[in-house]
């Protein structure tokens, strides 16, 4: 649940403090990458970045900021103490998972996260975020070949390189003319 109290809620004024930047803290140990609007975003551990995504308005931009901030607060979440110990409530002596448990639905919530949510709004050193746009193959490229990157047809017809003719093992037109099938 997401109401005006919590530290996720959509804030309709900038800070007073705000300089121009949106920064965003990793305070861990190890990288972070988030995802936005079909790129990726890595966060070097134990460093302050500037989030700066031109095509978003400010506003939006501090949303963004926290939606990374609460899947890292989850990440961390999930390594520590307390959610094994939810975790734990949540399975049978055999380690097989409830049906019907509602122990973690019931403990866990944007409560817990808090503390390690505000954690990436607060500054350490200053970095520079990776940004990665995820390279996508034309659709003709994905459409032609299989899982393991070959042809799902091969091409026939085709100029031997040194007569300048078509070979007969590769012309579409000769294949037909001898009765060959394709």
């Amino acid at each position: 649940m997401n109401d005006d109290k919590t530290i996720m809620k959509i804030e309709t004024t900038l800070p007073e403090d705000f300089d121009g930047t949106f920064r965003f803290t990793n305070w861990t140990k190890e990288d972070f990458t988030a995802k936005w609007d079909g790129q990726e975003y890595t966060f070097p551990a134990q460093t302050t970045s500037a989030l700066i995504i031109p095509e978003e308005a400010a506003l939006h931009l501090q949303q963004i900021r926290k939606k990374f901030a609460k899947e890292l607060a989850e990440r961390e979440f999930a390594k520590g103490p307390e959610y094994k110990k939810f975790l734990k409530q949540e399975r049978n002596s055999d380690n097989t998972p409830r049906a019907n448990s509602i122990h973690q639905a019931g403990s866990y919530n944007i409560d817990v996260l808090t503390p390690l949510i505000q954690a990436c709004l607060e500054p350490l050193t200053f970095s520079k975020a990776v940004v990665k746009t995820p390279v996508k193959p034309k659709l003709e490229e994905s459409l032609s070949r299989n899982e393991e990157g070959e042809l799902n047809t091969k091409a026939i017809g085709g100029r031997d390189r040194q007569t300048g003719e078509f070979s007969p093992n590769s012309s579409l037109r000769q294949k037909a003319i001898q009765g060959e099938g394709f």
